[in-house]
């Protein structure tokens, strides 16, 4: 990671959105993945939220207002500094005014706020994509904000790109990368926060800007979850437009038009898990595309002799003409961790019964209760979506943990099958237990 200049202007720092309506604003970014801190109504109606990266003050005021604002202590020294400098004030605050702000203005027309308090106010501790290392932008687990991605920059178009990276070095803020395609832009920070100059007319306000290497995952979820407001949308690429009229974008990492995209991927949820379907076409995407760490941290693959063998089954191909599958990795909502899979395997359409299978890869995920609230959706996806009639499970005899499972969810033990399972050089019995659809129906 590079070297970094340290803040001139403060050591917090948010962005300032009017809305009409504090309570819709808040609900939409906590689809978003924000959490509410904290609300007052002094001097005006606020409410703060942060998704452990960006921190945004949310203001009642019904017209459309976005400002980089900085919470400082020694302000009148600050401002009197960057007059100094040649920056000039749209507002300064008056003699008697109980809360001191200074406003200025980008040559582009960004607002830029001052304001002389502190209390009550912290900078989030996580990373933003700028403070983490490269080699963890292809790692949702490591987001600090699990529903958008990494934060990446306030995207600010300009006319001039010098004259306005000669603005922002007043400012204490130092280019870190400029880039002359598909149009000249420069990204710009002052240590803390981060600005993206664009020289172009593909958008005329400043937007908020989210990258994921699984970004075309992270909006299918939030549509499925209820969130509205998407337009020029792409594979892995949308823009979001906010109750209050501002602009987010929600770009794919690193994907070119050409690129190759991730599939879609069906999703079931539970309270503390995504539930992502393992296609053949996520799973050819995977191993066509994908380095064999992304593969194993995706896939919850636990050592090289694993992923040998799930390469192997990739190659001689996972569905025939008359079985197939459908599976499921176990996402944990609160860390992205992949930490276990479940599904289906001798699927038989023609006769609607399948054999049901699941695994916690994570030692440390076990005990938790995760397995039964993921199987709860799954059973119900089988009988209800995929029209299956029969499910059936076959448990070691010594697996307590397994055939508490099983019983737990009405499945009733169908007799023993010897010598049926080969694992580990031991052949071992097995218990086969089923679940009809009209017990299902009736439980």
């Amino acid at each position: 990671m590079q070297r970094l200049p340290q803040p001139k202007l403060g050591n917090i720092t948010a962005l300032t959105i009017t809305t009409p309506n504090l309570n819709d604003s808040v609900a939409f970014y906590m689809q978003l993945g924000f959490t509410e801190l904290m609300r007052a109504d002094w001097p005006f109606p606020w409410v703060q939220v942060t998704d452990g990266a960006l921190l945004i003050m949310l203001r009642k005021d019904p017209n459309p207002y976005l400002a980089l604002t900085y919470y400082v202590d020694n302000i009148d020294e600050l401002a009197a500094g960057l007059a100094k400098a040649g920056i000039t004030y749209t507002q300064k605050p008056g003699k008697k005014d109980a809360l001191k702000r200074y406003i200025f203005q980008s040559p582009d027309g960004l607002t830029v706020s001052l304001v002389g308090i502190t209390e009550g106010f912290q900078q989030p501790p996580g990373p933003d994509m700028l403070h983490m290392r490269p080699e963890d932008y292809n790692k949702p687990e490591k987001y600090t904000n699990k529903a958008c991605g990494m934060y990446g920059e306030l995207a600010h178009p300009v006319a001039d790109l010098p004259t306005s990276i000669a603005f922002w070095n007043k400012l204490g803020f130092n280019a870190v990368s400029t880039y002359t395609s598909p149009y000249p832009w420069a990204i710009l920070t002052d240590g803390l926060a981060v600005v993206g100059l664009h020289q172009t007319t593909h958008f005329t306000k400043p937007a908020i800007t989210y990258f994921a290497a699984d970004m075309a995952l992270k909006i299918a979820q939030l549509k499925k979850n209820g969130l509205t407001g998407f337009s020029n949308e792409s594979p892995g690429n949308a823009t979001l437009t906010t109750p209050e009229q501002q602009t987010i974008f929600l770009y794919q990492l690193g994907a070119a038009a050409t690129a190759p995209q991730m599939p879609p991927q069906r999703i079931l949820e539970t309270e503390r898990l995504w539930l992502q379907e393992i296609t053949p076409e996520f799973t050819d995407y995977m191993f066509t595309n994908c380095p064999d760490n992304e593969i194993m941290t995706k896939l919850g693959i636990a050592n090289t002799d694993e992923l040998a063998t799930e390469k192997s089954n990739w190659s001689k191909g996972l569905t025939t003409y008359r079985l197939s599958f459908r599976a499921f990795l176990m996402v944990e909502k609160a860390t992205g961790k992949t930490i276990g899979k479940l599904g289906y395997h001798t699927w038989y359409l023609q006769h609607r019964r399948a054999e049901i299978g699941y695994a916690l890869s994570d030692e440390a995920a076990k005990r938790k209760g995760y397995m039964g609230e993921a199987l709860k959706p799954v059973i119900a996806h089988g009988f209800e979506d995929m029209n299956l009639n029969r499910i059936e499970a076959f448990v070691s005899p010594q697996n307590e943990a397994s055939l508490k499972l099983v019983t737990r969810f009405g499945f009733k033990e169908e007799g023993l099958i010897k010598q049926h399972y080969y694992k580990n050089e031991v052949i071992d019995d097995s218990l086969c237990f089923g679940l009809l659809r009209e017990e299902w129906q009736v439980s």
